[in-house]
């Protein structure tokens, strides 16, 4: 707080400091300085809290300074400009609405032309005004448009800053979950493969129990091996659903599909294998193929004894499909059926990036299929270093956009007031001959008779005073830039009681004229 109210003092001296300054040369009045240092102190104390109220209060005060000045040989008092400046940059620092800063704009723009009007001829109030509404897009609309493009960028670049550091703790929560999920995706290739090779003794105990050319006590035994291979994978299913929750070893696996379908055929499975692979899978893929085929054919010797198995892995541009069809059971399974193999075959197909359907075939049998990419995974969420180059972004688009909209705006403006500046200009020339021909005398209709339907918009400040009763007008004598004098006619109880050549240039005007 303490520096809060230091820094506000300071720019109140400073901006006071301008304003006794220049007040000082012109000899300005003691009350006029008071009053602009009590306007500077109340936008000061107020720009907090009313940003825009502590704007418009000088912002005001400026106007009524422009409309009292113009047209006078005291000059323009420009003082409170900069505060004006600097206040405008505060208030779109301190993110003040859009609607509220244009309604306030438009409001001083029209009490400017309002206060004009009164003081001069329409055309003249109207190119004053343009050429205000210009100098605001500069001195007013720019520094405001800068202030909340700083504002924004402070914005822009916490949020930023903060949804980075979400992001990154987002992606060490992935990790942990990652990690999680790897346990429960080892102790399912524990299932899996152990699995795998209890049912393929299961299976050959099954062929030595239907052997008749063993004895009794034999085929009794071998089945009494298929029930323990049986009751063995259900009691490994239990031991994996705690071996989910501790941490195991992963175990490197180099075994490919043949080799897995060769070694099932050798316990006795009905199996083939189409192959149309012509390029090495991404290694998760390649795993998940692997799995899918093993579970399959795990699946299909428990609870389709008896039945044919066709493999089938094939890929293509960008996809590698996977199928395991059985024929259906041929005599009744041991097995009963459990689904928690499907389960987290599904969950490794999806981490693939692909998709796993099973299901009964209408003609009889089951079917597994699955659709992986060949490069695998899935895209994760964007890091810090992306979500703080998009944050820049941003910020210098708006910068661009700050700078440009007052930049194409004034261009506009400057264009209609140029354009009103030389039609007005070209409809206020009297021709040296028209001019010559007038005589001082001459009644004030006859001499309308050959003057052009405007005057000047810009007179010369030559400080000329006519005479109490005197009405001047000024003309050019050719088109606006083309010469450095003007013509001076005034009236007084409807004649034409003088006329002159008046210098409006640098360099003294040639031409003589009737005076």
């Amino acid at each position: 707080m303490k520096w809060r109210l230091l820094g506000d003092v300071g720019l109140w001296a400073a901006l006071s400091f301008l304003v006794l300054g220049e007040s000082g040369a012109r000899n300005d009045p003691y009350w006029f300085r008071a009053v602009c240092i009590a306007v500077l102190a109340l936008a000061v104390a107020t720009r907090r809290r009313w940003p825009l109220a502590a704007l418009a209060v000088v912002s005001w005060t400026e106007i009524i300074i422009l409309v009292v000045s113009f047209g006078t040989t005291n000059g323009v008092q420009i003082a409170l400009v900069p505060a004006v400046s600097i206040l405008s940059y505060l208030a779109g620092k301190r993110e003040t609405q859009l609607k509220h800063f244009v309604l306030l704009c438009t409001l001083s723009l029209l009490l400017m032309l309002v206060l004009a009007l009164p003081r001069g001829q329409a055309t003249e109030a109207v190119l004053t005004w343009l050429l205000m509404l210009l100098m605001a897009l500069l001195l007013v609309v720019l520094p405001w448009l800068i202030g909340r493009y700083r504002a924004q960028q402070a914005l822009l670049a916490t949020a930023g800053w903060e949804r980075a550091e979400r992001i990154e703790r987002e992606q060490r929560m992935e990790i942990d979950q990652e990690r999680l999920r790897e346990r429960s995706r080892i102790a399912e290739d524990m299932h899996d493969s152990v699995g795998h090779e209890l049912s393929l003794i299961a299976l050959r105990a099954a062929a030595l129990e239907l052997d008749p050319s063993l004895p009794e006590k034999h085929r009794l035994a071998a089945g009494e091996l298929r029930e323990a291979a049986a009751t063995a994978t259900e009691r490994l299913g239990e031991i994996v659903g705690v071996l989910r929750e501790q941490d195991a070893p992963t175990m490197p696996h180099d075994e490919t599909v043949r080799a897995l379908v060769d070694r099932a055929a050798a316990s006795g499975l009905a199996v083939e294998l189409t192959e149309q692979v012509d390029d090495v899978l991404a290694p998760m893929v390649d795993r998940a193929v692997h799995r899918v085929v093993q579970e399959s054919l795990t699946n299909a010797s428990k609870h389709a004894p008896g039945a044919t198995v066709t493999v089938s892995v094939t890929t293509h541009e960008d996809d590698v499909l996977v199928s395991v069809v059985d024929t259906g059971a041929s005599r009744p399974a041991a097995a009963p059926p459990g689904g928690r193999g499907l389960d987290g075959l599904r969950e490794r197909v999806r981490l693939a990036g692909g998709s796993l359907t099973a299901g009964p075939r209408p003609g009889g049998g089951f079917e597994v299929a699955a659709t992986m990419p060949r490069a695998g995974g899935r895209p994760g969420p964007p890091t810090a270093a992306v979500e703080r180059a998009t944050v820049r972004r941003s910020a210098r688009r708006g910068l661009i956009t700050a700078i440009a909209a007052p930049v194409l705006l004034g261009a506009v403006v400057g264009a209609v007031a140029l354009g009103y500046y030389l039609v007005a200009g070209y409809s206020a020339i009297l021709r040296p001959a028209q001019y010559d021909g007038l005589t001082v005398g001459q009644s004030e209709e006859e001499v309308a008779k050959v003057l052009p339907p405007m005057q000047m918009v810009d007179p010369p400040a030559e400080g000329y005073v006519p005479p109490d009763g005197w009405s001047c007008q000024y003309y050019r004598p050719a088109a606006p830039f083309t010469s450095n004098y003007v013509y001076r006619l005034c009236f007084a109880d409807g004649a034409l009681v003088a006329k002159a050549v008046v210098q409006s240039g640098s360099v003294p005007p040639t031409p003589v004229g009737n005076g």
